[in-house]
């Protein structure tokens, strides 16, 4: 079992696209149903991200991967298909 604490201390990285995206700063919490929906990540590390929310990124539940002994695994599904960056314009000429 896990503390909210323990939680806020693991960083969160996307293997989607193999970026670090922070720590938790809160979750979305269903009294309804009981359920943990979202953990939401501020845009920045800092004292002035406690401020700024507009940026937040915000994860469902379901997108997490693992949680390990020192961060948490997401899937935002943002990463291309082979096919998406083979007809891409940008990219047209790459090797994959």
């Amino acid at each position: 079992m896990l503390t909210l604490g323990q939680i806020r201390q693991m960083e969160v990285i996307d293997i989607a696209e193999g970026k670090r995206l922070g720590f938790i700063s809160d979750l979305v919490f269903d009294e309804d149903i009981t359920k943990i929906e979202e953990i939401i990540i501020p845009p920045e590390s800092g004292f002035l991200s406690l401020f700024k929310r507009k940026d937040e990124i915000h994860i469902k539940w379901n997108q997490i991967k693992v949680i390990g002994v020192d961060i948490i695994l997401v899937d935002t599904g943002k990463q291309k298909s082979n096919e998406e960056l083979i007809n891409d314009e940008e990219n047209e000429g790459e090797i994959y």
